[in-house]
């Protein structure tokens, strides 16, 4: 199955009309979801972190395959830096009930190449418990896409290690996506590192910038070429995966069975008001 083009056209699903949307249906468009949460991110990063930076990997990616962005949900489930104003804790239960309403909801309308972009570490297993769910139930594909993770081998390339959560990669994301929310003189290495450790757990932390390997090279920096350079080789590591993801969904119908042309179509058909 060939992927779409690349598009010039509108990404943003909120900012399109009818007849556009009809158009992605037609053209039978992944649909990008970006998810994040708020959340302390060290002094020099803003609180959305996570949920820029899903939404800004989600409008690159949307680009290059010929997709649109959906409105991303920025509250999700933190732990950590849960008492850290203004940490967004939502119970699981109704966190993973929230997503599986708006999956649905996409593929009800006829969207089946649906591409969930997680831009905060706590959503991971809800999202992937949930996803798994939403399969089971109708012919729709599902790819979760913790961006980060894919990230950290990029890091380690460009910067010499990985860093964690306000680290290297999120703050050159950040530093890629929007430079003029990042307050470079706030940051502070005695103050701001901490690195997490097994043998004991602290709720906070006493640090915001998590170095997960206590490893110096992964401290943010501030380096706006740098960031760039790492940044363009992380989106296309996760291109690459998803190329070849929706490449593959033609094989045995993987993802999408019945075939979607075999459904009925019309928006009363995709709502299932039609027989």
């Amino acid at each position: 199955m060939a992927r779409p083009k690349p598009t010039t056209a509108p990404l943003l699903l909120d900012e399109m009309t009818t007849p556009q949307v009809e158009h992605l249906l037609d053209r039978r468009a992944p649909l990008f979801f970006p998810v994040g949460t708020l959340e302390a991110h060290g002094r020099h990063l803003p609180v959305g972190t996570d949920t820029l930076c899903a939404s800004g990997v989600a409008r690159e990616l949307a680009k290059r395959f010929g997709g649109a962005v959906a409105p991303a949900l920025p509250y999700g489930l933190t732990n950590l830096l849960a008492q850290t104003a203004p940490g967004s804790f939502f119970p699981d239960d109704l966190y993973r009930e929230f997503v599986k309403a708006t999956l649905r909801g996409f593929r009800a309308h006829g969207f089946d190449r649906l591409v969930v972009i997680n831009g905060h570490g706590g959503n991971t297993e809800a999202l992937k418990h949930t996803a798994r769910l939403v399969i089971r139930e109708s012919p729709v594909a599902v790819c979760v896409v913790n961006w980060w993770l894919l990230a950290e081998p990029v890091a380690r390339r460009v910067y010499g290690a990985r860093g964690g959560h306000a680290a290297v990669e999120e703050t050159a994301a950040v530093m890629t996506l929007r430079p003029d929310l990042v307050d470079e003189g706030r940051y502070s290495p005695p103050t701001d590192d901490f690195t997490p450790e097994d043998s004991i757990w602290c709720y906070p932390t006493p640090g915001e910038v998590l170095i997960y390997d206590g490893d110096p090279r992964g401290r943010p920096t501030f380096d706006r070429k740098k960031a760039a350079t790492f940044m363009a080789a992380t989106l296309d590591e996760i291109e690459k995966r998803l190329d070849r993801w929706l490449r593959g969904l033609g094989r045995l119908r993987g993802g999408l069975r019945p075939a979607a042309d075999d459904l009925p179509r019309g928006p009363g058909a995709r709502l299932g008001f039609v027989k």
